[in-house]
């Protein structure tokens, strides 16, 4: 008798919080509010790796995304918001984009 007593409490202070921590997720008390980073571009050079325009806090940065790593190719200084890929890769080039 006093085994099932004793396994019933111990069951209920998992359950009470388990409960507890459900809520809190839920809730999202532990989630992020705001996000530092954001992808702002992308282009696919093949199925497993693409360039991408990053936004890290106020500065920009053109990465490659391969399978097994990212690598930082350039940080852009005159990065206007709006900026298409194509924009940033014929300026530097010194082309006219289309």
């Amino acid at each position: 008798m006093l085994a099932v007593l004793q396994f019933i409490l111990a069951f209920g202070i998992v359950l009470f919080f388990l409960l507890i921590t459900y809520y809190f997720v839920r809730k999202g008390v532990f989630s992020q509010k705001g996000s530092n980073v954001s992808v702002l571009e992308r282009r696919y050079l093949d199925r497993k790796s693409f360039i991408a325009i990053v936004r890290i806090v106020d500065e920009y940065y053109v990465i490659l995304v391969s399978d097994s790593s990212a690598t930082i190719i350039k940080k852009l200084e005159d990065y206007k918001e709006g900026d298409s890929f194509s924009t940033i890769l014929f300026r530097k080039i010194g082309r006219k984009s289309k």
